[in-house]
């Protein structure tokens, strides 16, 4: 999923949304509870879940990639768990919220504070996902519906005002979509053809970007100040490893100009024991030509040279993977 940029800054999307949803969860808590007495100490306890979700959920990557968390400790900063992580502080949070409300209220009541807290969260989620992210599917749709439709029997309300309910999320859904995807495409060159460059390599070597026409390429733009950039570098270098054997390519384009010297950037790429291909833009006009203001930017450019997405900020394997898996 996409970042957003505002100036030189990129704000982690994929966080803004799950602390949103979780803020949603406690408020609908609050909601249902409107009359009973208890109704702040459940609230506190919905806050307490959504803070829980959010650390166990980055802290999950130790589970996944310990060895690149204790190499690069700044990975637990912009990276996650993933998929894995999403169902693990879930399965954690709500467990927590249930164990919170058993002994006082009963299992019975105890589930449907964990239900209602989780359903609304979810709903949320898959509603900002649909709208957001270009690979949602029918799973993400089916998500939210279902999450919807467990918050209008959580909620006690009829069926005619579930269905009423759905109908109308829906509708903002799609208006939503459409005022998004009006202004997103203004701002990134995506489905566009992408600039041709030609730089020279670590090595001294000529590379053009049009030499990789026929295959995918994953063009990464960085700098070795970067901290974003050196917490991204593992992930990286563990895509190329797996994708170099396949019909995808993994092309680093270092913002040289803004090195103190290009001799820099191959005892970095040393040190880091990278092995996929870095240029060196040492006039600064390629990352004028991709509008490149933030580091890392990734854009994936698909086999006949159109580009097909931009993501701003640090960039996972797992998203990496799941960017190039549809256009190989």
């Amino acid at each position: 999923m996409a970042n957003l940029q505002i100036g030189t800054f990129v704000l982690n999307i994929e966080l803004l949304i799950y602390f949103i949803a979780g803020i949603a969860g406690v408020l609908i808590v609050r909601y249902r509870d409107r009359n009973h007495a208890e109704r702040e100490r459940r609230a506190g306890q919905a806050w307490n879940a959504v803070f829980l979700w959010i650390i166990v959920w980055k802290a999950s990557l130790m589970l996944f990639d310990f060895q690149g968390v204790i190499r690069h400790p700044l990975s637990l900063v912009f990276f996650s768990g993933g998929l894995r992580g999403v169902w693990l502080a879930s399965i954690i949070s709500l467990a927590y919220l249930f164990l919170r409300n058993y002994r006082p209220n009963g299992s019975r009541e105890a589930l449907k504070v964990a239900g209602t807290w989780g359903a609304g969260m979810a709903a949320v989620s898959f509603f900002a996902l649909i709208l957001l992210d270009d690979s949602s599917g029918t799973v993400h749709y089916v998500g939210f519906a279902m999450a919807v439709v467990l918050l209008a029997i959580l909620l006690q309300s009829t069926s005619k005002i579930a269905s009423q309910s759905l109908g109308i999320l829906l509708l903002v859904a799609m208006l939503g979509f459409t005022i998004f995807d009006g202004t997103v495409g203004q701002s990134a060159r995506v489905d566009q053809a992408a600039p041709d460059f030609e730089l020279r390599d670590l090595d001294g070597n000529t590379v053009r970007l049009s030499d990789y026409r026929g295959k995918t390429v994953v063009l990464n733009f960085w700098a070795t100040w970067c901290r974003v950039c050196q917490a991204e570098m593992p992930h990286l270098e563990k895509f190329y490893r797996d994708q170099q054997d396949r019909n995808v390519v993994l092309l680093s384009v270092n913002a040289t100009s803004q090195e103190r010297s290009d001799e820099l950037v191959g005892k970095y790429a040393n040190q880091e024991g990278l092995s996929f291909p870095i240029v060196l833009d040492e006039s600064g006009e390629v990352l004028r030509d991709y509008a490149v203001t933030a580091y890392p930017t990734t854009y994936i450019i698909d086999p006949s040279g159109t580009l097909r997405n931009q993501y701003l900020g640090a960039t996972s394997y797992e998203t990496l993977m799941k960017a190039a898996r549809p256009i190989r």
